[in-house]
């Protein structure tokens, strides 16, 4: 079987999502769609492929058997349910919609008709974040305490979402994933400087707090220096930090800590003294996977099997009612609002 993917949405993300079908095994490239009519032609005539430029004439065509989104995060809403109520299974980018109620609308009528439903949350098919998962669940690095993100860059400044919405997708679902949870709580203060918008924040520094009294930090920016995507996962017994602009060495685990010193008398419980431990660094080597290319065959390998994505419409529903609740957070001037 062959699934027969029609892709709806061709900006610069959308182009290598074109690649990466093209490649993966088991799928055909039947057709591309986007209101770019002239940009349309040129695509199908390169990848022999069905031109649209109208959405529902797409939709209407009884060969496609599937439909990968890469059209504004705005629109996402509108183009999942028309093609789930054509009968297509759906791979959309992230987030997969502005609320929750939208989310969940699309998660009730993909398993209403029996439809794979899946988020395009590309860190999770990378295999250094899944190397990452392993580590924490062995418990090498003993219990988690915290985990801190700096995701940034100076530019890519975007008018039709702010910075939360535009870079947090990422952040929450590798923290969901890592801490096998979503969080009790959250918060999030915005600050806008560049721009006219007080509303459209620029930086954004959101908190995140899970069961067991595990934190999270989340510093996402289009106004930095430099391009940083790091996140800092520390525990109990050592430390661990992800680098993913550091081809070679993404993983670096330091045997460093802090430990209650036993050794001498103490007059009560307040009176403590605390032993830094400092030991080898240790940086395993990982070769990087396309996660594209990994996220793309699996999108495919699920419609075949009828096997739930790993990012699921479910998935994506708890990471959209995150951000839309440290949206809310930050129209409140950082409070901290409960999930529970």
């Amino acid at each position: 079987m062959t699934v027969r993917i029609a892709q709806i949405g061709v900006g610069r993300w959308g182009m290598n999502l074109l690649r990466n079908i093209r490649k993966t095994s088991g799928a055909e490239l039947f057709a591309v769609c986007d209101a770019d009519v002239a940009k349309v032609k040129t695509l199908g005539d390169e990848f022999n492929a069905r031109p649209y430029s109208d959405l529902d004439a797409l939709l209407g065509d009884s060969e496609v058997d599937a439909v990968v989104i890469a059209t504004p995060s705005g629109q996402h809403f509108a183009h999942v349910m028309a093609a789930l109520r054509a009968g297509k299974h759906v791979f959309v980018e992230k987030p997969m919609a502005d609320s929750a109620a939208d989310a969940l609308q699309m998660v009730s009528l993909a398993e209403e008709k029996c439809l794979t439903l899946m988020i395009g949350h590309t860190f999770l098919y990378n295999n250094v974040v899944s190397r990452i998962k392993d580590i924490i669940d062995s418990g090498d690095l003993g219990d988690i305490y915290y985990v801190y993100s700096q995701r940034l860059n100076l530019g890519q400044f975007r008018s039709d979402s702010d910075v939360l919405w535009t870079l947090a997708p990422h952040d929450v679902s590798i923290l969901n994933y890592w801490m096998g949870s979503t969080p009790v709580s959250v918060s999030a203060r915005g600050l806008t400087f560049a721009g006219r918008d007080p509303d459209h924040a620029e930086v954004c520094f959101a908190n995140a707090s899970y069961s067991g009294g595990r934190a999270a930090n989340i510093h996402m920016s289009w106004l930095a220096p430099q391009k940083i995507r790091q996140m800092v996962v520390v525990g109990s017994r050592k430390m661990l930090l992800y680098d993913d602009t550091a081809p070679g060495h993404y993983i670096q685990i330091y045997d460093k800590g802090a430990e209650l010193d036993y050794t001498r008398p103490t007059v009560d419980a307040f009176d403590f003294s605390l032993r830094i431990r400092s030991g080898d660094i240790v940086m395993p080597h990982i070769a990087l996977k396309e996660p594209l290319g990994v996220e793309m065959q699996h999108f495919v390998d699920c419609i075949k099997t009828g096997r739930t994505p790993r990012t699921d419409g479910r998935h994506g529903l708890e990471v959209t009612r995150v951000l839309e609740e440290m949206s809310k957070s930050m129209r409140r001037g950082g409070a901290e609002i409960s999930l529970q």
